[in-house]
């Protein structure tokens, strides 16, 4: 998940109370429009690994690991690699205007991956969620940096961060209960999640419209100085290996269209030719570029040239192969998890635990009080008391409280229709219809701002205590059988224990981590995490797996705090907002390169239902075409009855004799192999500096 930046500020100097209410309207707004944009997100994230190869007969499109590789690598070009490139247009057009557009391609994109299931179909709603998100962040990240003062920035980045994660551990949750009625709900239910950001749009005055200075001549400066840092001699020999690699790239493509089996090679060609254009454009016009162009075209030409510089070119191989390792726990292990992993003892440990009188009681109380907390910072922020009296606050304001009031009347709602027992649908309309009421009620009598937020608080958390107890001391005997009987922790529920950690421990991690030198939290973390994501990737059990998961989130919250401000310091001097600008290129690189490694690697010795087809044909020497006539959900089943095994005896049986978790080991390897990398990378960039002063 995401990771706040250090930010060196004078907050220290002003209390925290002081720090919160000094924060621009603007910043709250575009805050709770990057949560919702985040839970409709995750909440797609979370399945869609899973979803791409369900059998056709289980409601999935039944893509090919190989297939699914694809789309995550073409899906990583799109959403890591256009913001290098079109990073300025939120502050050329508008950060409201982007947000605007931002919102209706994620919204088709939703729409699209909802109604096609063929892989064309399905790859291009892929490809305008990636392209809207893409464009969303800029606009979003543009108006916190415009409107956040200097002694407020690490307050309002970290909040900013923790709203982040709160929208990625709540999208995996909806999407979680909602795929089990029907996928398709899954992506409607995040396009209209998205869509509420409109809600949010009238009460936002784009900063963008206020900032003085010319967009152009900044841009053009930093054109230039990025074409001169390029040679003509290197620009000339990376465009020849560019054009033969175009040539080779579409050799390859055409041989796969022969043989009828595309998967990655058409990814490979765009590439080459899209680098080729960029190199052979820039040779013979390299004292045009020197000057500083800020046109679309230039911007992407100086931009694919800056690249070849040989500081920026090995950082983005040597720190590339920690972003392979990093993504695959989001994108392979839900798959993993899946295929491998036995996690019905984590539904015995919960059934057992809920038995008692205290589990359910701490559990609940917990989650009753951060449940009424959020339905109270909801009116809060809505009325805003601290900026203006009651009767200046603005009528559509009560639209958000409406909102928030709803949310805390859903279980005293949901307890006066009986409970854990009650129906959904009553309980939605009848707490919206409620919720509307009170803040009618509110707006009539101009009451007070922090005697509703405190009202909506307790109410929200003294009812959630009383039903969620309920409705946990209750599941308990039905969860004991269904650890009984086999069954699973769906896989989004696994992964998003990470998202969880960050949460409600980041704080705590944060406050060591300002003890430690930025270098050495960055190395710790990077270690911890490679070693988390191994653990989890070769686990055979449910709370080994998780064990792994909760590891890996350590390590991440030890390194990406202090990422940004290390990367900053291998920049050459004059060059830290060039140098920065490719700081997205290796989580593109690495997201790239491992969802094909990956996808082609697992689609051969991982996937449980090949290697089911497998075993039959070679070891039991079942005939090829009563194998290949088995739907994808009947292998397992089969082979269970042909060797007299439970299905879960069969998951050990092939894990044991095929080792899939051996891929893990190479992911891992070169996640280690990259920090190592990293390491020699940066003493000798800073020795390099250092000669290069003293010689001058």
């Amino acid at each position: 998940m995401t990771m706040p930046p250090a930010t060196s500020t004078e907050s220290s100097h002003r209390g925290l109370v002081d720090q919160l209410t000094g924060l621009d309207s603007r910043f709250w707004i575009v805050n709770v429009m990057e949560m919702f944009e985040r839970l409709a997100y995750y909440g797609v994230r979370a399945v869609i690994a899973i979803y791409m190869v369900l059998p056709l007969e289980n409601g999935g499109p039944q893509f090919t690991h190989v297939q699914k590789g694809s789309i995550f690598a073409a899906w990583a070009s799109v959403q890591s690699v256009l913001p290098v490139f079109t990073g300025g247009f939120a502050d050329r057009y508008g950060h409201k205007r982007t947000i605007v557009v931002a919102i209706i391609i994620k919204i088709v994109g939703y729409v699209l991956m909802a109604v096609r299931m063929d892989y064309f179909g399905f790859f291009i709603g892929c490809m305008f969620l990636a392209a809207g998100t893409a464009i969303f962040k800029p606009g979003v990240q543009g108006t916190l940096a415009a409107t956040l003062k200097k002694s407020e920035a690490s307050v309002g980045w970290a909040i900013f961060y923790q709203l982040v994660n709160i929208g990625g551990f709540l999208g995996p949750v909806v999407a979680g209960i909602l795929r089990l009625l029907d996928w398709k709900y899954v992506f409607y239910s995040c396009a209209v999640i998205v869509a509420v950001n409109f809600l949010w749009l009238p009460f936002y005055k784009d900063p963008s419209q206020e900032q003085e200075g010319n967009i152009d001549e900044e841009q053009a400066r930093a054109m230039s100085l990025a074409s001169q840092s390029v040679t003509l001699r290197l620009a000339r020999c990376w465009a020849a290996i560019w054009c033969v690699a175009v040539g080779a790239s579409g050799w390859y493509w055409f041989k796969a269209i022969q043989a009828g089996s595309v998967t990655n090679e058409w990814l490979y060609f765009t590439w080459a030719v899209l680098f080729a254009v960029a190199l052979v454009t820039y040779v013979p016009r390299k004292a045009f570029y020197d000057e500083g162009q800020s046109d679309p075209y230039s911007v992407f030409v100086v931009s694919v040239v800056g690249l070849f510089q040989h500081r920026v070119l090995w950082f983005c191989l040597l720190f590339a192969g920690f972003w392979l390792m990093f993504n695959q726990v989001f994108d392979l292990l839900p798959n993993v998890i899946d295929d491998w992993v036995d996690t019905s003892g984590i539904i015995a440990t919960l059934g057992s635990a809920f038995s008692t009188g205290a589990a359910p009681t701490v559990l609940s109380l917990f989650l009753g009080v951060v449940f009424g907390g959020v339905c109270a910072a909801g009116v809060f922020l809505a009325m805003r008391p601290d900026h203006r009296q009651a009767h200046e606050i603005p009528l559509p304001a009560y639209a958000v409280v409406a909102i928030a009031l709803g949310a805390a009347c859903t279980f005293p709602v949901k307890i006066a229709l009986g409970g854990p027992d009650s129906d959904g649908l009553q309980v939605a309309l009848g707490s919206s219809g409620l919720g509307l009421l009170l803040a009618a009620i509110t707006y009539r009598f101009r009451l007070p701002a922090r005697l509703v937020a405190i009202v909506a608080w307790v109410g929200a958390a003294l009812t959630a205590i009383i039903s969620l107890r309920a409705s946990l001391v209750q599941s308990a005997p039905g969860l004991i059988e269904m650890a009984e009987a086999g069954a699973q922790v769906p896989p989004e529920w696994m992964i998003n224990a990470n998202p969880a950690l960050i949460v409600f421990t980041m704080v705590g991690f944060g406050y060591l981590t300002s003890f430690i030198r930025p270098l050495t939290s960055i190395l710790i973390g990077m270690v911890v995490a490679t070693v988390g994501a191994m653990v989890a990737g070769t686990a055979a059990l449910g709370w080994a797996c998780i064990a792994g998961i909760a590891i890996f989130s350590i390590g991440e919250m030890l390194s990406s705090p202090k990422k940004m401000e290390y990367l900053a310091t291998l920049a050459k001097k004059g060059q830290e907002g060039l140098f920065m600008g490719y700081a997205n290129m290796p989580v593109a690189i690495g997201w790239i390169v491992g969802s094909i490694m990956a996808g082609e690697k697992y689609e051969k010795d991982g996937d449980k239902v090949n290697l089911a087809k497998r075993h039959l044909e070679d070891v039991l020497n079942v005939p090829t075409e009563t194998v290949q006539a088995l739907k994808e959900s009947e292998v397992v089943p089969y082979l269970g009855e042909q060797l007299s095994l439970s299905a879960i005896e069969v998951q050990r049986l092939l894990f044991e004799v095929y080792k899939p978790y051996e891929l893990w080991y190479e992911i891992g390897a070169i996640g280690l192999a990259s920090i190592v990398g990293m390491v020699g990378y940066g003493q000798f960039v800073q020795w390099l500096d250092k000669k290069s002063e003293e010689q001058d």
